[in-house]
């Protein structure tokens, strides 16, 4: 199963909000863009609780008690009378074989499901009913229509109470599984107790996340049966100085070390490998080790109030970078390597555990602290990460971390009410009945205001950047808009390697005037390209009259390559039928089509099959444009 989207209603500061999905499984890593405050981390909260993931669930703390939840998902300002529903509802598709083992499950438990009778596409919401402020309960509704028989039944029928809650949970095994990590989960912790000594949430996450480890080597190790068990079975059952020195002679203690020296191979050669792929950095003969030793046991409680010495003690284990004879734990190393280690033992490890269940990876501002350099490392990670059939979606307020070939499945999340007020402090002091959290796909958000200069402005005024001093040494082309943008940018990926030339989209060839004139007035080259039909014809004259602009700062298309009109004409016919063929359209390709065809392959790094005289002029087309830019 595949998500489609989210609707969510009365969670926390959220009154409405939408997030819809690629209908392709090409665009794979969605942004939601905001300042602090603007409900980024409520929408993240909202979309992991239609369907946590078990480990980070206990971090977030998503299941509570009815109080809690009251607490936690309820808008505060009516908290004391709130009636009705805190809902998401998803929409859901089936993806190939899926009613078939959902056929299967049901029939494990007696129940024999109509499969014909489900539909392709589907919602299904999950909501908690509230009355006078009251818990009520947790709920499903889904739009399937679900017919069902059993024993020796002939016809299918609706299903009773009892079936309807079987075929609930059946669905929810099947579908994505959520995984949030909120940042203080990067907070690498020095000791990791295995035993039940630690009941803090990150330590319970990070025992979850060495379990994945021991089974990613597929040796069938777990926790409990070969680390915890032979430090307090019951020959072991003493004071700690009887303890310590028995079970440092004994044979458990070697059999500990093998099975964590075999985790530390485990994680040296999946992360480190991953690091160099991603980073295209040699990583040497460096070596992740795990360490472990054991601990005292805290002091016994007993029912007198008084406390006895502990008869059971503890296990822990800590990661360190091994480079030679050099030992440096990994909390004591420089914050992006401890932030980059981390996301990557999260994503490489966790997305094994179910291997035939996608995940949908949540992260919240990611590396916010780390530096500009390291941001956009980060971001050259994520389509790695969200590979098919994962998803990844990540929100941000730095616009170091906006990569503009992901903007069309951008959002921008804002507070409608509170929007108006810039003082921090202000915000901070609003009524709880003033937050209205809101989620606007960033092509609308471009599309309700004709007061940009480029289609990038509104994310640089969401996030209220502004130039430096040092911006003055940089450039870049000017294209006519998102259709030139997407499409150059897909041919430098393939045929120019990691350096391109700036390229900034414009929202039509009428629309540069302002972004001309910030240019000029910030000391930047000018360099303009625009189609070559009469509307572009006609604007190069008028920019040329209104900014004096020469031949080597503003050119049409067949400037640069003869024949070439406007960035579509680029494709010939066969390629325009094969672009066909891969849509299932069975009308000719729009524009429009065209474009979210080579926006959604640049975004997920796939490729799109063009002809070798395409090739050819697509070559040429960008050497002109290096050309052009010195």
């Amino acid at each position: 199963m595949k998500f489609r989207g989210f609707n969510i209603s009365n969670f926390k500061g959220i009154r409405e909000a939408e997030i819809r999905f690629s209908p392709t499984d090409d665009a794979r890593v969605y942004t939601l863009v905001g300042l602090n405050e603007s409900g980024k981390t409520t929408l993240l909260e909202a979309i992991h609780s239609f369907s946590p993931d078990g480990d980070t669930e206990i971090v977030v703390g998503n299941v509570a008690t009815a109080q809690q939840q009251r607490q936690q998902r309820v808008p505060r300002h009516r908290i004391s009378d709130f009636t009705g529903r805190v809902s998401v509802v998803a929409t859901i598709k089936f993806d190939e074989g899926d009613k078939e083992a959902l056929g299967r499950k049901l029939a494990d438990q007696g129940i024999r499901l109509d499969i014909g009778s489900l539909t392709d596409e589907f919602t299904y919401e999950r909501y908690q009913q509230y009355k006078n402020g009251d818990y009520v309960g947790n709920y499903y509704e889904t739009s399937l229509s679900v017919r069902v028989k059993s024993g020796k039944q002939r016809k299918f029928r609706n299903p009773t109470p009892d079936e309807s809650g079987t075929f609930a949970l059946a669905m929810r095994s099947m579908m994505p599984a959520i995984a949030y990590f909120p940042t203080f989960v990067f907070d690498f912790p020095e000791k990791i107790y295995l035993s039940n000594r630690n009941d803090d949430k990150t330590n319970a996450f990070y025992r979850s996340l060495f379990q994945d480890i021991l089974d990613y080597a597929d040796r069938g190790h777990t926790i409990e049966e070969h680390i915890t068990n032979r430090v307090q079975k019951d020959s072991f059952q003493m004071d700690w100085s009887g303890f310590f020195p028995k079970f440092k002679r004994s044979t458990e203690h070697e059999q500990i070390d093998h099975v964590i020296d075999l985790a530390s191979r485990t994680v040296t050669q999946v992360v480190y490998k991953k690091w160099n792929e991603i980073f295209n950095e040699d990583t040497g003969t460096k070596e992740i080790q795990i360490t472990w030793d054991v601990e005292k046991g805290l002091m016994q409680e007993l029912e007198d109030g008084t406390e006895a010495e502990p008869s059971e003690h503890d296990i822990f284990i800590g990661f360190r970078v091994k480079d030679g004879t050099d030992r440096f734990p990994i909390n004591t190393r420089s914050l992006g390597f401890r932030w980059f280690f981390s996301f990557l033992l999260f994503t490489q490890f966790r997305a094994v555990r179910d291997s035939n269940r996608p995940l949908v990876f949540l992260f919240d501002e990611p590396a916010s602290n780390l530096h500009a350099a390291a941001q956009q490392k980060l971001i050259e990670s994520f389509a790695e990460i969200a590979r098919p059939p994962h998803v990844m979606i990540y929100s941000t307020h730095s616009h170091y971390m906006v990569e503009p070939k992901w903007l069309e499945q951008a959002y921008i999340i804002h507070n409608d009410i509170s929007a108006s007020t810039d003082r921090v402090i202000d915000s901070a002091l609003l009524d709880d009945a003033s937050v209205d959290v809101k989620a606007t796909q960033y092509r609308r958000y471009v599309e309700r205001d004709d007061s940009h200069v480029s289609y990038f402005q509104p994310i640089l005024d969401r996030l209220e950047v502004v130039p430096s001093k040092f911006d003055i040494e940089k450039g870049g082309i000017i294209v006519e808009g998102k259709s030139d943008y997407y499409i150059l940018r897909y041919l430098q990926d393939q045929y120019e390697g990691k350096e391109h030339i700036p390229l900034f989209p414009a929202l039509g060839a009428g629309t540069m005037g302002a972004m001309i004139g910030l240019m000029k007035g910030w000391g930047l080259p000018v360099r303009i390209v625009l189609d070559s039909d009469k509307t572009g014809l006609a604007e190069k004259a008028k920019y040329q009259e209104q900014f004096f602009l020469s031949d080597s700062e503003i050119v049409t298309l067949t400037d640069l390559l003869s024949g070439m009109k406007t960035i579509e004409s680029l494709l010939n016919d066969t390629d325009k039928s094969e672009l066909q063929k891969l849509t299932g359209k069975a009308t000719k390709l729009s524009k429009k089509d065209i474009l979210i065809m080579f926006q959604e392959k640049l975004s997920s790094g796939g490729k799109i099959k063009l002809s070798g005289e395409t090739v050819v002029r697509a070559k040429s087309i960008l050497k002109a444009l290096w050309d052009f830019a010195k």
